[in-house]
């Protein structure tokens, strides 16, 4: 499917949308407003505007500012919720094709830290607020990538303890770009033990945003799927201090963590602080089998920012994590530390009056310095025919990016974002290898040696990898229902590789000179939003967007793939063309005074889909590993799936959930199933939320949930990845408030102890099985807020 097509579809899609019978205004109203803060009338951005019965809602824009269109008839209560405030609560009459106006003012109270908000971004860019949003909320987990796992369409693979890498709809890797507070951020190993979202606390994690498409266009470039990573702080409410301080511990994962948390206002300033410690220990599966799972992790956070004036303020923040001791039984290595420094410097401006009515500009800076070695690995030891090896890598990431967005508007139909991004990163690794034979020096085998005597000690030469890019996004509503969305940016893309050894430029048939390359990408997309009923609504969109190779894929020296379960040497191809994706997105929304039901579904074809094929002549490097050699080519697969959610509150205080997802991929260039596609799942849950009426208890919760998954026998089997057996675990979760700030969680993870792997797992190279899950944990979280 190539540009011609892709325009074709978006002109099909015009075509469509302007015939479609767009349902009567007249059976709905609006209802728009402004929310304030009580102290000083100040807008409130941000808020969560919500009609509970409707399963309906809205986050309040720069300026305090909401709208919930196609509002069915009748009287509604309509909730505004707001981190640092008590929860307001109005009654609104809406009529046929009429707007409801509503002003709500939030007053202080003290904060519930607790919990992350997890939502799916409709083609359009908008939020899904469903009945299952709070349940998510409530969980608590150790590591964001394990949340993900609650979103159909959406899961993680586990390598070790914690950098639980996120698949989003079979994509995954680069594939999927992870921004942390509009930051773009990446991995440091290059075996992809840590993830992109593992060097952030999860505590201080507010909310993850996922779009599951090519649509995130102005978030940054290369995004065939994204996900948006919003800590806490960022707007603090007007009070000099407030915060939390947390405690909890997890059976068998031997896990403890201690958090504190603080933020607040004075004057025209406002600032917030975290601290943490995490640590873990080994774990037992269901079957009482040990799986290596230490680690141990330090974070601190620091942000602080000022008011310029009445429209505009500036802030700096900056962090730094260790973590140290990780066992990875997904992998070759454990890592012996991760040393992590984050910085972002931000301006905003926000006006409800005149053409400018926001200017976002940031600066960002990310460094990690990584180091794994063999120790507690079986190459460790003395083996058949061969001495005790050494073997340890050294990598570096520094990563630099830059972002400035407007958002205009002209008159009353026209909203305009125009912006652009630059991203900048630098990578390097080496890989040392010894041979030590007891009471020997450890020595440089000759099989690590190239014939002139040259170690061979890089996993891939110094790359850089540059992105330029700008983007233009047009909103424009179609009559008094249809809205359409049409984005599109132009990236410039440069990578080089300095001092590459003599071996891959023979290997690959590539000069220095050819190692460097450019290019030049359009990408973009047309959404669409119309009701179709009363309590029904559709969204559409098609995109396309292109990503430039890894450093792994264009410059890797026989190095282990990520996207593959086979421990064979992959060698990297410089002319390696930018990976395409092409999806086209259908969403179909119903809701009603109590119920709420999703489905949508998806096509995806991939053009120069980054795959491998084996490489000829071409001998491995490390004695252990497999005889055949891979490299890296360009090829096509092609994804088709869905998602579908439903949930229904029977009674004021229950909700009952529903949701599964289905998966269909294929590699066409191997002729075989698509590598990483998750098998069909389905989750069924319920939520008790009763009244409390007690002088010291506000808030009671019991929350359970059954997942089943099925088999998966539709694997790539060229990348050594075997099938899976289905499973069937279930969770519970209980939680009290007490005197609005003490809040005690208790859950039970696989409560029946059930043995298990996740598909996406990756597997241990050494016995070639898949890591499995823990069993059975009981986690206890209590949390003090202040």
């Amino acid at each position: 499917m190539d540009r011609y097509v892709v325009l074709s579809l978006v002109s099909l899609l015009s075509l469509f949308l302007t015939t479609i019978p767009v349902a009567s205004a007249q059976s709905t109203g609006t209802v728009t407003g402004r929310v304030t803060e009580a102290e000083n009338d100040a807008p409130l951005p941000g808020v969560n505007v919500v009609l509970p019965a409707l399963d309906r809602g809205a986050a309040t824009d720069k300026n305090g500012r909401f709208t919930l269109q196609n509002v069915p008839t009748g009287s509604h209560r309509l909730e505004a919720r707001f981190v640092g405030y008590a929860t307001a609560t109005r009654t609104v009459d809406v009529t046929p094709g009429s707007t409801t106006q509503v002003s709500i003012t939030l007053t202080p109270e003290s904060v519930d830290m607790t919990g992350i908000q997890v939502t799916a971004l409709r083609p359009g860019m908008e939020p899904k607020t469903s009945l299952q949003a709070e349940q998510i909320r409530k969980a608590e987990v150790a590591d964001p990538g394990a949340l993900l796992r609650e979103m159909p369409g959406v899961g993680s693979a586990r390598r070790g303890p914690i950098g639980l890498a996120p698949n989003v709809r079979g994509l995954m890797e680069a594939e999927v770009g992870v921004y942390v507070n509009g930051m773009r951020t990446f991995p440091a190993g290059p075996a992809r033990m840590d993830s992109p979202m593992s060097h952030i606390d999860p505590s201080t994690i507010a909310g993850i945003n996922v779009v599951k498409g090519p649509y995130a266009l102005t978030w940054g470039p290369g995004n065939m799927s994204a996900i948006r990573v919003q800590q806490r702080g960022e707007d603090p409410p007007p009070t000099s201090l407030t915060g939390t301080v947390r405690t909890g511990y997890d059976t068998n994962l031997g896990a403890t963590e201690a958090t504190a948390f603080a933020m607040g206002r004075q004057g025209r300033w406002f600032y917030s602080a975290n601290a943490a410690w995490r640590q873990g220990d080994n774990y037992e599966t269901g079957s009482d089998q040990g799986v290596p799972a230490d680690f141990e992790s330090t974070d601190g956070r620091g942000r602080i920012g000022v008011e310029l004036s009445e429209h505009s303020t500036l802030s700096v923040n900056g962090s730094y994590q260790k973590q140290d001791n990780l066992d990875y039984p997904g992998r070759l290595l454990n890592a012996k530390f991760f040393e992590t420094g984050m910085g972002q410097l931000k301006y905003s401006f926000a006006s409800e009056t005149g053409i400018l009515r926001s200017l976002d500009i940031q600066a960002n800076a990310q460094q990690t310095l990584h180091e794994m070695d063999n120790k507690g690995k079986p190459t460790y030891e003395a083996g058949k025919n061969r001495p005790p090896l050494r073997i340890g890598v050294q990598s570096e990431i520094q990563n630099f990016s830059g972002r400035v967005a407007a958002d205009l508007t002209f008159g009353t139909k026209w909203d305009v974002t125009v912006g652009g991004d630059v991203l900048h990163t630098y990578r390097d690794a080496i890989r040392t290898l010894k041979a030590a034979p007891p009471n020997k020096e450890p020595f440089v085998p000759p099989f690590y040696k190239t014939a002139n005597g040259t170690v061979r000690n890089r996993a891939w030469p110094d790359v850089t990898i540059s992105q330029q890019g700008a983007f233009v996004k047009v909103q424009r509503p179609v009559g008094e229902a249809l809205t359409l969305t049409a984005t599109s940016r132009l990236d410039r893309m440069q990578s080089d590789a300095d001092a590459p050894l003599q071996p891959f430029l023979d290997n690959t048939g590539t000069t220095e000179a050819a190692m460097d390359r450019q290019d030049t990408r359009l990408s973009g997309a047309l959404t669409a939003s119309v009701p179709l009923a009363a309590q029904w609504s559709l969204s559409l969109g098609v995109g396309s967007v292109a990503r430039p190779p890894t450093a792994l894929e264009r410059y890797a020296h026989q190095f282990p793939a990520n996207k593959s379960q086979t421990s064979a040497e992959f060698l990297g191809t410089p002319s390696l063309e930018p990976e395409r994706s092409t999806q086209a997105d259908l969403w179909i929304e119903g809701t009603g005074r109590n119920w709420s039901l999703s489905i949508n579904g998806f096509a995806r074809h991939l053009d120069d889909y980054i795959t491998f094929e084996p490489a000829p002549s071409v001998d491995p490097i490390l004695p252990l590993s497999p005889p055949t050699v891979f490299r890296y080519v360009n090829g096509t697969a092609n994804f088709v799936g869905g998602e579908v959610s439903a949930a229904v509150s029977p009674m004021a205080p229950l909700t009952l959930r529903a949701s599964g997802s289905v998966l269909w991929g294929r590699d066409e260039t191997l002729d075989e199933p698509a590598f990483g596609v998750a098998p069909p799942s389905a989750a069924l849950g319920a939520r008790w939320s009763p009244s409390v009426d007690l002088p010291r208890v506000s808030e009671v919760y019991v929350d359970g949930a059954v997942n089943l998954m099925a088999e998966q026998d539709r694997v790539a089997r060229t990348r050594k990845e075997s099938p899976t057996d289905g499973y069937t675990t279930a969770d519970l979760r209980v939680g009290a408030q007490f005197l609005r700030r003490i809040n005690l969680k208790v859950g039970v993870e696989n409560l029946f102890d059930v043995a298990y792997s996740h598909h996406l797992n990756a597997k241990n190279p050494f016995s070639d099985a898949r890591i499995p899950e823990p069993g059975r944990v009981i986690s206890t979280t209590l949390t003090v807020a202040f």
